[in-house]
């Protein structure tokens, strides 16, 4: 079964549970979406470039006093049974903010070989 979302992004949180000024897009997944695949949808689909930007994605469930954030896969699989409930497309859009990821965690990563380096007892 695919699940339809949709993305607000580019906004900013006016409240606990208001996401305003906004632009709307979309993706269709299959209901098993993992995590980090979930991730990789809706960079491809924002252009966002996931190397150098944190993605936060939250979403708002009524009678909620502050937005649900998608962590890991458990966090996908709670999304996922309450979209499968849900018949409307517009509801429980997912929220996507980016913020600029440091100079130190762009360099744990080599694009060019896709080596991720691990240091071991390193100090900052």
């Amino acid at each position: 079964m695919n699940i339809s979302i949709l993305l607000r992004h580019s906004g900013s949180w006016e409240s606990d549970v208001r996401y305003e000024r906004y632009i709307s897009d979309g993706i269709v997944v299959c209901e098993n979406i993992l995590f980090v695949n979930l991730i990789s949808a809706i960079t491809a689909e924002l252009g966002i470039d996931e190397f150098k930007k944190n993605i936060e994605v939250r979403y708002v469930v009524e009678g909620n006093s502050s937005p649900l954030c998608i962590r890991n896969d458990m966090g996908v699989k709670l999304y996922i049974e309450i979209k499968k409930h849900e018949v409307g497309f517009g509801m429980y859009p997912l929220c996507i903010d980016t913020s600029d990821k440091s100079d130190e965690e762009i360099q744990i990563f080599n694009a060019t070989t896709g080596a991720i380096v691990c240091v071991e007892g390193g100090k900052s």
